[in-house]
């Protein structure tokens, strides 16, 4: 009989990573380069009649991703902390929490089908910090649970927003809305009621080509969701926090805007921002959700009187900024997966 396995042991298997040697970051970094070239192809096209406008925007392009860049790092560091305090016991530091969150948002914004692949990658690097397996896939599914929950309220308030300031399209900001309210719903009834059997069936049948796959860790993988579950106060707490994270991307809206001639309100970005982000879910399979994104705040920004122009200009600068972010985020993970196993627990 085999020894008895740890969580790090459960979530990495004896030899090397997987992950670290899967083609998935070199892939990220080709579709990095891609979404670049589209985005100043985008601009060029944008301006093609109007060249002092397109001078305005590369002109404009440093300052607005600095402003991009500053709300982005606190949003990074507020959903970081987010799902450390879902951590129970002896927990990494914060600065690593941040480090993963910026590791799945890489995967989100340069990888097809990202938001999977980042979260697993996150849990499994959680897990070599001592926290165990079981237990960091859990807090990260409930993270990304929290932070689906904590979006449907931020894209409630841009509704009644909308809704408040007469804005036209209601029904189109109720669409984003219904979809965000759909994939909050769905993500928690399949946590709380996980079809384990059917699971289980699934993982003996292909027990002998993932033998690191076993079917009694899907039991104790939903064990540890229904344990998270049950602390409301922790649930609580992680759910403002992605609130403060979601709130700060109006900040970013707002700036861009201004710096691109067209000022808006806050309660206006803060419209644009969450109908925007519920609409881009629309993409999710697609890296980085690419022209979705885009087409989605310009109907958000329409929705407030923003011109196509200047609302595609903004997105496109922090398209810019997610490139960036996400290449330099996905060297990072790739750095972080070639190191070899540190356990290494308690409050830092």
């Amino acid at each position: 009989m085999s020894p008895r396995m740890t969580g790090t042991e459960r979530m990495e298997p004896r030899g090397e990573s997987v992950i670290a040697h899967a083609p998935w970051w070199r892939r990220g970094l080709r579709n990095g380069v891609v979404l670049g070239v589209l985005a100043l192809v985008a601009v060029l096209l944008l301006n093609r009649q109007d060249l002092p406008g397109l001078g305005r925007v590369l002109h404009d392009l440093p300052a607005g991703l600095a402003i991009a860049v500053a709300v982005h790092v606190p949003q990074i560091w507020f959903t970081g902390l987010a799902w450390r305090t879902l951590v129970p016991g002896p927990r990494p530091s914060r600065t690593t929490f941040a480090l993963l969150r910026w590791y799945r948002e890489a995967a989100n914004a340069l990888l097809p089908a990202g938001t999977l692949v980042g979260q697993a990658a996150a849990a499994r690097l959680l897990a070599r910090r001592g926290v165990p397996g079981e237990m960091a896939g859990a807090t990260a599914t409930v993270d990304l649970t929290i932070e689906t929950v904590s979006q449907l309220l931020f894209t409630l308030a841009g509704v009644a927003v909308l809704a408040a300031t007469g804005g036209a399209l209601l029904g189109a900001a109720a669409g984003g809305l219904a979809l965000a309210a759909a994939g909050a719903v769905g993500l928690v009834l399949l946590q709380r009621r996980l079809p384990l059997g059917l699971l289980e069936r699934g993982t003996r049948r292909f027990g002998h080509r993932l033998p690191w796959l076993r079917p009694e860790a899907l039991a104790q993988f939903q064990a540890a969701v229904l344990r998270l579950h049950a602390a409301p106060h922790t649930l609580h707490a992680a759910l403002w926090l992605h609130l403060v994270a979601w709130v700060l991307g109006s900040l970013e809206v707002m700036g861009l805007l201004a710096l691109l001639g067209t000022p808006i309100s806050f309660a206006e970005a803060l419209a644009v921002e969450s109908l925007a982000q519920a609409l881009r879910n629309i993409g999710f399979l697609l890296p980085g959700a690419a022209a979705v994104q885009e087409g989605a705040f310009v109907a958000a920004g329409a929705l407030v009187g923003v011109p196509p122009g200047p609302a595609l200009a903004a997105a496109l600068v922090r398209r810019t900024r997610e490139v960036c972010f996400g290449l330099a985020g996905l060297l990072a993970w790739q750095r972080e997966e070639r190191r070899a196993p540190a356990v290494t627990g308690g409050e830092v």
